[in-house]
């Protein structure tokens, strides 16, 4: 697992055989961890964590599946408002229809159900979703794809959709970094020592 801390800035991260990269353009500090592959029967799962404490967080989460699956969206979507609902977030606006790295894909807003009235108001939590690789199938009024790309947020409305709207996923390794850019790691790097490690369990769901 690697991580580093950063500042308002375009980030680059290599998730396996994907380069990653985003501007959350906001002056909260975060630290960003690339986590370790998953592999399961059906897929692999390249993932990274961005936090800033134990209940401010984001995620990135690439599938990649072994065969072509459903990449409609209409599915997608329906899929994730019902996993919201099982984990107690409430979707309070319509799913929005919007372009996430040039292809088309869509953004979840809900809130956490508070256990008592007078319980203060929750974070907002975000999903989105796109397919890198979707195409329409010659089988009926649906789409296939093999890698699926997921966020999920607990940001503020702002800070997610400059995540989500600078996000770029494409297949490849990043360039190599330039001097300068090691420099600066080296210093994100040492400002990290004094900052404790995020309580990933506290994170949202992808």
């Amino acid at each position: 697992m690697l991580s580093s801390l950063a500042l308002a800035a375009t980030e680059t991260e290599q998730l396996g055989p994907y380069t990653v990269s985003f501007d959350m353009n906001t002056p909260m500090q975060y630290q960003v961890q690339v986590q370790e592959p998953i592999e399961t029967p059906f897929s692999t799962i390249y993932s990274l964590r961005i936090s800033s404490d134990d209940t401010t967080g984001a995620g990135i989460g690439i599938t990649e599946y072994k065969n072509r699956t459903d990449a409609t969206l209409d599915v997608a979507k329906q899929l994730i408002v019902m996993d919201m609902a099982l984990r107690g977030i409430i979707v309070t606006t319509a799913p929005e229809d919007m372009t996430i790295d040039g292809r088309d894909g869509f953004l979840i807003a809900g809130e956490p159900v508070s256990e008592t009235t007078e319980a203060q108001p929750a974070a907002r939590i975000f999903r989105a979703g796109y397919w890198l690789d979707s195409v329409e199938c010659e089988c009926g009024p649906v789409s296939v794809g093999n890698v699926n790309v997921g966020i999920s947020s607990s940001y503020p409305e702002d800070v997610t959709r400059n995540l989500v709207n600078t996000l770029m996923v494409a297949a490849g390794q990043a360039p190599v970094q330039t001097m300068a850019g090691q420099q600066q790691m080296t210093q994100q790097m040492t400002q990290t020592q004094g900052m404790p490690p995020a309580d990933m369990s506290q994170m949202p769901p992808q």
